[in-house]
């Protein structure tokens, strides 16, 4: 909960700063909409993240992020939930680092049985991927079903990861 109201205060408050540009600062009702709009996306995107389901996680897959070539895949929902745990103590929205990425971490779970659709015919759908930049403690989170993404500050979270793909 601390993590979702942070984001969402944080990328409410600093909206004003991505609005400036060439064209002058955008009006008091213009920069009310966009931050409301991506007060929403933030909220959204903490919710996900906070309403993971450890339990249907069915693998972890650790990419090189240049090259694309699988680094590890992990099925111990208990070593991926401990490896992404530091992110839920971290509020610190950042931009996206002026650094080469690293590693890309995607968590993987089976997709939602439809009705009338065979179990057999399930497949699995990537739910998160979170992104590492070499030498920096900043990571990269996409919730791949909705399209949203978000940079955050956390050494802790960048160490975590970084160590399941060596």
């Amino acid at each position: 909960m601390r993590v979702r109201t942070a984001i969402a205060a944080l990328l409410a408050a600093t909206v004003a700063l991505p609005l400036t540009g060439c064209f002058g600062l955008p009006g008091p009702d213009e920069i009310a909409d966009q931050a409301e709009d991506v007060a929403s996306q933030a909220q959204e995107l903490a919710d996900t993240l906070s309403n993971v389901d450890w339990g249907k996680v069915s693998r972890l897959v650790v990419r090189d992020a240049q090259t694309g070539e699988v680094a590890r895949e992990l099925t111990d929902q208990t070593e991926i939930e401990d490896a992404f745990d530091p992110l839920s103590d971290e509020s610190g929205l950042a931009a996206e680092p002026d650094a080469d990425t690293e590693y890309a971490f995607e968590l993987w779970q089976p997709e939602t049985q439809k009705l009338g659709q065979d179990a057999d015919d399930l497949d699995e759908v990537k739910v998160l991927e979170v992104t590492t930049y070499e030498g920096s403690p900043v990571v990269g989170l996409e919730v791949s079903p909705l399209g949203l993404r978000l940079h955050l500050t956390s050494q802790a979270a960048a160490n975590s990861l970084r160590a399941l793909a060596g």
